[in-house]
């Protein structure tokens, strides 16, 4: 099996799930990138056990792109999304060859950039691949509009790396340790995180509680100056992969303001190490992996007030409710790992394209 994989920004968890895919025996793998960015600074390293790669910050780094991909002839060829023209080239040129799957992750938001896609998506979108692979249900629907039948819909297509995040959830468990009384945000530090929302809902949650958690947030990012020198915060770095299972440990509550998120695979981790989890509205992965009083809580964006009031509660509750949120936490996460997502690959590669003549 040769499977192709052109991508934007690569990352830890597409890094598990192609390792995973790679322990199935017999697997190759072509991988292309986008190069790595000031506010993703993943180190090269872990992607060395990768022996066909390219890493492109411009057109020109892909101009042999087409012709190394036939040489490869892969039986699977995956690419991210619709808009990059050489990406979109290579897609047609395997019409009939291999299984085209379009990767994405947009949320259905109904705006007039979106209604213009569904217009054109019969000739522009649709003759590019076989099947689409997202997420979860808010990126179905927005598939659904741009004539992509059921059938050819396939879910699950983020996991995090989660053999090691769960294992500090379950050696916790084993030791009855209860969760760290802290609160904890991870992701890149800029606008459409909600950064502001965060930083004021915390303000007035330390003004409420007589006993307040610290907030640790890691990442980067221009906005960093934003969270600096405020009372109860302290700021980390990026966490590269192999640090998350700590810097989660460390955590009892995660919290997520953005104003809008696709998906956020830091929920998945999360979820997988255990915590309970305060989200916004407008994270994608909180239709899946947040219900309300069971494992965390839902905000409306931009509401510091009620972000406040969430985090009182959470910081309010006995260490055996915190522990059975937590649980809750783990067992929801359960809906996606690197091994689901493998198993999801190959049976609609049977099912879609081989069983129908495809090859």
């Amino acid at each position: 099996m040769r499977v192709a994989f052109l991508w934007n920004i690569f990352s830890g968890y597409y890094n598990a799930c192609l390792k995973e895919l790679a322990s199935r025996g017999g697997t190759e793998l072509f991988v292309c990138h986008e190069a790595f960015t000031e506010s993703s600074p993943f180190e090269e390293r872990q992607f060395a056990w990768i022996k066909t790669r390219i890493a492109w910050r411009n057109g020109s780094d892909l101009s042999s792109l087409q012709e190394r991909l036939h040489e490869f002839n892969p039986d699977i060829l995956i690419f991210a999304s619709w808009n990059k023209p050489v990406y979109r080239a290579v897609a047609k040129s395997f019409a009939g060859k291999a299984f085209r799957i379009m990767g994405m992750d947009n949320c259905w938001r109904g705006t007039l950039k979106q209604h213009f896609g569904t217009l054109i998506a019969p000739y522009y979108v649709r003759p590019l691949a076989d099947a689409v692979w997202l997420p979860g249900e808010r990126q179905a629907v927005f598939a659904k509009k741009l004539g992509f039948q059921p059938e050819v819909i396939m879910r699950g297509s983020l996991s995090c790396d989660q053999r090691p995040i769960a294992e500090i959830y379950q050696q916790r468990v084993k030791e009855g340790r209860p969760l760290p009384h802290a609160f904890l945000y991870v992701g890149r530090f800029v606008r459409e995180k909600g950064l502001d929302t965060l930083v004021k809902g915390y303000e007035i949650y330390r003004k409420k509680s007589s006993d307040p958690w610290p907030l640790v947030c890691c990442g980067a990012g221009p906005l960093q100056p934003l969270l600096d020198g405020r009372v109860g915060i302290r700021v980390e770095g990026f966490v590269q992969p192999e640090r998350m299972p700590a810097t989660l440990a460390a955590a009892g509550c995660f919290v997520l303001s953005s104003d809008f998120e696709q998906w956020s695979i830091v929920v998945h981790e999360a979820a997988s190490a255990g915590l309970p989890i305060i989200a916004s509205e407008s994270v994608g992965a909180a239709v899946h992996l947040v219900q309300p009083n069971y494992n965390g809580f839902i905000f409306g964006s931009g509401d510091a007030e009620s972000l406040a009031s969430l985090m009182l509660r959470v910081s309010n509750m006995s260490d055996a409710r915190l522990d059975a949120m937590s649980r809750a936490s783990f067992q929801m996460s359960q809906q996606f790992s690197p091994g689901r997502w493998a198993d999801t690959l190959l049976e609609s590669y049977d099912a879609l394209f081989k069983k129908r003549g495809g090859d």
